[in-house]
C-alpha cells in the first residue's frame, strides 16, 4: 500500500482519497476502487447474511420497563485483524477463489483495519462480530433480557433495572475479551416514564411510532420545499434548496415509508395540499 499526500494507493487504479470530517478519518474509494468492493460485498453478505430492520428491532424492546443502551468506541478501528483474515479466508474458499484471499483482504483494509467510508467495511465488520454476537444474545437469554444491535449501538430492555445493571457489567467483560470498549458517555438506563426511542423509533406503552418532534421537522421540510419550488426567485437564501437537501427529504421519505406508514399517508395528503395552496405540479412519491 502506498500513501501519497491524500491518497493511499493500492494499485496504480485502485486508490482512497482520505478525508477529515468532523474529527473522523474517512477513507473514500475512487470508482474503479468502489466497484471491486461491491462485488465482493455480495460474497460477504451471501456467507453472512446480516439484515436489521429497524422497526423490528424497535417493537422487541417495546412497552418494557427499562431499556439499557450502549455504544462499542471506535468499531471498525476495534475489529481485530484475525477476525478479518477468517471472514475473507471463508468467504474465498466459498468462491473457490483461495488463490486470492491476499488480493480480496488489501481491498477491505487499511493497515490491518476496516476504513470507514469503504462500503464492505460496515457488513465485514457485522460479520466479524458474530461469534460475540451470540455469546450476548444467550447471556442474555439466560438473564430473561432482550437485546438488538445495530452496528455499534447495542440495546437491551427489560422489566427489571437490576438484570440489566448485571447484563451491563457482563457484556463490558465479553467486548474486552475481544478487543473492543463502550463508550460510557453513550450508556443510558431509560424507563418507561421517559421517552424511549430506538433507533429513531418511539417504544412507549407498546407501540412503535415516530417521535413528535422529528414530524415537525418533517413536515417544515416539506412545506419549505414546496414554497421554494413555487418561488420565481430561487436564491433566497433562507429558502434555498440544493440538490443535497433534496436528497436528504427523499431518505426520510423512505425511512418513513418503512417505519411508519400511517404517517406516511398523512405527508402523502399534506403534500396534495401543498401543492394545491402554492399552485405547483408535483408529485409526493416522486420528490
Amino acid at each position: 500500500m502506498i500513501f501519497n499526500k491524500n491518497k493511499i494507493f493500492i494499485t496504480k487504479e485502485l486508490y482512497y482519497t482520505v478525508k477529515f470530517i468532523k474529527n473522523r478519518i474517512i477513507y473514500v474509494p475512487n470508482d474503479e476502487l468502489k466497484k471491486k468492493q461491491r462485488f465482493f460485498l455480495k460474497a460477504i453478505k451471501w456467507l453472512y447474511p446480516y439484515k436489521i430492520n429497524t422497526r423490528v428491532c424497535a417493537k422487541i424492546h417495546s412497552g418494557k420497563k427499562w431499556i439499557l443502551k450502549m455504544d462499542i468506541k471506535d468499531f471498525f478501528n476495534s475489529v481485530s485483524y484475525n477476525s478479518i483474515e477468517e471472514v475473507i479466508k471463508k468467504v474465498c474458499l466459498r468462491l473457490n477463489k483461495n488463490e486470492k484471499y491476499l488480493e480480496y483482504l488489501s481491498l477491505v483494509t487499511v493497515n490491518s483495519k476496516l476504513p470507514v467510508g469503504a462500503p464492505t467495511s460496515s457488513h465485514m465488520a457485522n460479520a466479524c462480530f458474530l461469534p460475540i454476537d451470540k455469546n450476548i444474545s444467550a447471556l442474555c437469554n439466560a438473564f430473561g433480557v432482550d437485546y438488538t444491535r445495530y452496528v455499534d449501538d447495542l440495546t437491551f430492555s427489560s422489566y427489571s433495572r437490576e438484570n440489566l445493571k448485571i447484563i451491563e457489567n457482563k457484556v463490558k467483560e465479553i467486548l474486552i475479551f475481544y478487543g473492543y470498549k463502550t463508550n460510557q458517555k453513550k450508556t443510558k438506563y431509560i424507563s418507561d416514564n421517559k421517552q424511549q426511542n430506538i433507533l429513531g423509533l418511539v417504544v412507549n406503552n407498546y407501540k412503535v411510532r415516530l417521535s413528535k418532534d422529528f414530524k415537525r421537522k418533517i413536515r417544515a421540510m416539506l412545506h419549505s420545499y414546496f414554497v421554494f419550488i413555487s418561488r420565481e426567485n430561487k436564491n433566497i437564501k433562507y429558502l434555498a434548496w440544493d440538490e443535497k437537501r433534496k436528497q436528504s427529504l427523499k431518505g426520510y421519505l423512505a425511512y418513513i415509508k418503512h417505519t411508519d406508514r400511517a404517517f406516511y399517508n398523512q405527508l402523502k395528503t399534506y403534500s396534495k395540499k401543498l401543492a394545491c395552496k402554492y399552485c405547483v405540479e408535483v408529485y409526493f412519491e416522486y420528490l
